[in-house]
């Protein structure tokens, strides 16, 4: 690549994954100095970022909790995240072609392992925090961390949720936390990575809702949490405008009754997955798809059924969508995952070697070169 432009040369790089382009600062003191300026310049970063989401040969990540089994005196296992590289295939090969490797996240201070954090994802970076005041945020692919200052509202208050996204408006990252006072008054508060400091905003829902245990989910500037409560709803949060809003779930359906729920992202918006049965026996999933701007009015959201599926043998729960067509699921040995081909009904296993069992927790995971 001597004789190329540099112009090309750029190009090339804006396609590569964040660790081959980190391995070749060592190629030689020219391409140190510009694989450096490139990785501190937004506009190669926002570039970086589209270029692989576009890709449709790059392999899609799906980021999921699992056990480690230790043979130590203290903790014979701990619960980390993996990351599992998923290749695209013909569809008549078995099992799909796939890997897992540990995530090697951060451990909170105080906890022991991922079992009481939550975990959210947004272009690359995965905001970490705790029950208390403690949040990291960090770019696997670049081994990077940066702890958050600690919140401005911390004594006698009770979190309730945590969120993490994109401002595209300012080109900024935010964490936003919410809960209530031992006075039962909701507060909230939102970080700035640009401005790495905390300011309170306004919240008005009841404090009679509590998020469901890690059912969420950011997508397009918004975070959306499952609430429960005296009706299950979705509360969500505007990265830009910086506003909470509610929006009720689709008649009919009731959260308290599925088997297990989950947020996602499928094609292009977010999707609310129920999955119907009792444990150890088949299960059956419905995925409804939000319609959020309904007659062009900000925050108004209908929904729309997309899919029913199964009755599914020797599965537990859904875990998401990889792609378009292919979802995972759980074995109910807590060992296995499968990927079911919702066009070829064809169920296939993924190979999770590395594992010793397969949590609750799953989301899309993105290789990126945004600087925390």
């Amino acid at each position: 690549m001597a004789n190329l432009p540099e112009e090309l040369v750029v190009e090339i790089m804006s396609w590569l994954p964040p660790e081959s382009l980190i391995q070749y600062k060592c190629v030689s003191k020219h391409w140190y100095c510009l694989i450096n300026y490139l990785i501190n310049d937004s506009n190669f970063v926002s570039k970086h970022l589209r270029n692989l989401d576009n890709n449709i040969l790059a392999p899609k990540f799906a980021a999921f909790s699992c056990l480690k089994i230790y043979q130590t005196p203290v903790y014979n296992y701990k619960e980390l995240f993996a990351v599992l590289s998923l290749i695209h295939t013909r569809e008549n090969d078995v099992p799909i072609r796939s890997f897992a490797e540990d995530l090697d996240l951060p451990v909170i201070p105080g906890e022991k392992d991922m079992s009481c954090v939550t975990a959210c994802h947004c272009n690359g970076v995965i905001c970490l925090a705790d029950y208390y005041h403690n949040i990291v945020l960090c770019n696997p692919a670049l081994k990077k961390c940066r702890a958050l200052p600690k919140p401005n509202i911390v004594d006698r208050f009770v979190l309730q949720g945590v969120g993490f996204g994109y401002d595209s408006r300012s080109n900024d990252y935010k964490v936003v936390r919410f809960g209530r006072e031992m006075t039962v008054y909701p507060r909230a508060e939102l970080y700035s990575l640009r401005s790495d400091s905390w300011k309170e905003v306004k919240i008005d829902s009841g404090t009679d809702y509590f998020p469901s245990l890690h059912i969420e989910v950011y997508f397009n500037g918004a975070f959306y949490w499952l609430m429960s409560g005296p009706k299950s709803m979705i509360r969500s949060f505007d990265m830009s405008e910086e506003v909470f809003r509610s929006v009720p779930l689709p008649d009919g359906v009731e959260t308290a009754k599925a088997h297990c729920t989950s947020l996602v992202v499928w094609n292009g918006s977010v999707a609310l997955i129920l999955c119907e049965g009792e444990r150890g026996a088949p299960i059956s999933i419905e995925v409804w798809v939000m319609i959020d701007n309904v007659d062009g009015v900000k925050g108004c959201c209908s929904w729309s059924k997309k899919l029913a599926i199964g009755p599914f043998e020797g599965v537990d729960s859904p875990l998401g969508f990889w792609n378009e067509e292919e979802i995972l699921l759980r074995s109910t040995n807590f060992k296995e995952i499968f990927s079911y081909n919702i066009r070829t009904k064809k169920l296939r296993n993924v190979n999770v070697d590395g594992v010793d069992g397969i949590g609750c927790r799953a989301f899309s995971y993105v290789k990126s070169l945004v600087s925390v």
